[in-house]
């Protein structure tokens, strides 16, 4: 399955590339290791999609001392099937680019959608480093749960003052998709509460993750019986805290609803 990408981000005609990008430039021109090369082999292919700039959208470029962010390049990849590796793709594939870049990861019937911010390496004159990944995780697009947010993707209903603006935004909306499936809606919320809403998004997806690492260690066969009562506990601990953060994010987007 291929999405029709404009139809949900209307990106002018002037925007689009459409060019495949040979899987060996970015292995030559980013000097990948070999294990980051082993990673690509789980995309079938990638397309430079589009570039949003001044020149094909009018949204000025953004320079200060911290960046100097003239275009944001969109890649669509088509991944093989046999692996929804989103996060290890991410983080092999937006560093190759100077650019701030949007990933649309595709799997069969499913897709992910990536955005990393960049900034000037403080530790090489001229270079730039990745600052921020954000994703949506894994979902269908037909799924009317994220319907919202692939109509927020519009560039119509993106900040058009600089470049930065607009990526960050981009950025909070991948944010908010990513919550999407766990809260059983999309979540909105007042500009006041956005921060507040960041901290504990972050704070989810490391209790997520620490689940996960719990979950793994416990389905080891070499545990003694106190060391799995201790994980048990542990999990039980950590799940009923990533239950509390949820009220909460609950709270603040049922208040965003209504203001």
């Amino acid at each position: 399955m291929s999405v029709e990408w404009n139809d949900i981000f209307r990106l002018p005609s002037a925007a689009l590339a459409g060019r495949r990008v040979p899987k060996t430039t970015l292995t030559k021109n980013a000097h990948l290791t070999r294990l980051e090369q082993k990673a690509l082999d789980k995309v079938s292919f990638i397309e430079h999609w589009a570039t949003v700039q001044k020149s094909s959208t009018r949204i000025p470029p953004h320079v200060d001392e911290e960046r100097d962010i003239q275009a944001v390049v969109f890649l669509r990849c088509e991944l093989t099937g046999r692996s929804a590796a989103y996060a290890e793709l991410a983080r092999v594939i937006h560093p190759c680019f100077p650019n701030p870049t949007v990933l649309l990861l595709e799997n069969g019937g499913e897709v992910c959608l990536s955005c990393a911010v960049t900034r000037m390496s403080q530790a090489e004159r001229g270079a730039t480093v990745v600052e921020d990944v954000t994703s949506t995780g894994g979902f269908d697009p037909a799924d009317p749960l994220y319907a919202s947010l692939l109509a927020d993707l519009a560039l119509n209903r993106m900040p058009q003052g600089d470049l930065y603006e607009c990526v960050r935004e981009l950025s909070w909306l991948l944010r908010l998709g990513r919550l999407t499936g766990s809260l059983g809606f999309y979540p909105s919320c007042a500009p006041a509460q956005r921060v507040r809403l960041l901290e504990l998004s972050s704070e989810r997806d490391e209790l997520v993750a620490r689940r996960n690492t719990i979950a793994e260690q416990r389905r080891s066969r070499d545990l003694t019986l106190n060391e799995t009562a201790k994980l048990r506990m542990e999990q039980h601990e950590v799940e009923g805290m990533a239950e509390r953060l949820f009220e909460e994010i609950n709270e603040i987007c049922s208040k965003g609803a209504t203001s």
